[in-house]
């Protein structure tokens, strides 16, 4: 999927960040894309020396290579550490197949965060998590997607509810498009801990998410993108006829999870949630 975007530099970031933000100053955790096949040193590079000022850079680690990864944590401009299941083949399924434990350590020791996206929907993936926070519990982790749940489902209060419990850990928004996953997230984690995300240029996409029969929670596409299966598009495209674009829907679900607290409450939850938590987590 991240493939449909070849390449996207900081200036194209810029662009469409005037498109989607006008008259906003925005401020970006910029990573290097994820998949296999990149030259991630050189998108580390390239991030640590070129991104604006204001920004932060999250470096791609490697599994493979201990010593970079962890000398590339030690930069002044490395604000977080960002390393995928999918790097790996096959790809992993337990956290600590591509987030090494020693990596992990170090990453503690010098308060480096990490963005976790997780192999598994958080509800399979809770004791896998749960036994990484338990081993290194002063160990920042911004979990992705809000744990790649993109509605609700059974276990998802219940493992909100034991992950509240570990202080270090936070969750970003990224291509949620469900309010009631946003609105039980903010209930169970409190307007601290959860964080707006675009994962641009992904957000550009105009798809909608569903659920398969077979494969459960999947996103379809009125386009039938190259990584599409051709069957299963043909058989739920109409669900995504006149989609917007991904952006649009993951910000309507905030805003709808927002109303629904009083109104001389929702100006601070939007502070916390688009600015706040963020400069905090992240040293902005």
């Amino acid at each position: 999927m991240l493939s449909t975007f070849p390449y996207y530099s900081i200036e194209d970031s810029t662009r469409i960040q005037g498109l989607l933000y006008p008259g906003k100053k925005v401020r970006a955790l910029r990573f290097p894309k994820t998949f296999r096949g990149v030259d991630h040193r050189s998108a580390n590079e390239y991030l640590l020396q070129e991104s604006p000022s204001l920004d932060r850079v999250a470096i791609f680690g490697l599994p493979e290579d201990i010593d970079y990864t962890v000398g590339m944590m030690r930069h002044p401009r490395c604000s977080a550490l960002k390393m995928y299941w999918s790097y790996v083949d096959p790809p992993a399924r337990q956290v600590y197949e591509f987030f090494r434990p020693e990596i992990l350590e170090e990453a503690q020791a010098l308060g480096v965060p990490i963005v976790l996206h997780l192999p598994q929907m958080i509800v399979r993936s809770l004791s896998d998590l749960v036994q990484v926070l338990t081993d290194f519990p002063r160990l920042h982790v911004a979990i992705a997607h809000l744990g790649l749940s993109k509605m609700l489902v059974p276990g998802l209060l219940e493992a909100y509810n034991i992950l509240r419990g570990y202080e270090c850990v936070s969750l970003d928004t990224a291509l949620n498009p469900s309010a009631d996953v946003v609105a039980l997230a903010l209930s169970c984690f409190g307007r601290e801990r959860i964080m707006f995300g675009s994962d641009e240029p992904l957000n550009l996409i105009r798809s909608v998410a569903y659920t398969h029969p077979e494969y459960g929670q999947r996103i379809v596409a009125d386009y039938l993108y190259h990584w599409a299966d051709p069957t299963e598009h043909a058989q739920f495209q109409h669900l995504a006829v006149n989609a917007a674009h991904s952006h649009w829907s993951c910000v309507q679900a905030i805003r709808h999870a927002i109303e629904c607290y009083p109104l001389q409450e929702r100006e601070d939850l939007k502070h916390r949630v688009f600015y706040a938590n963020a400069e905090r987590f992240y040293g902005f």
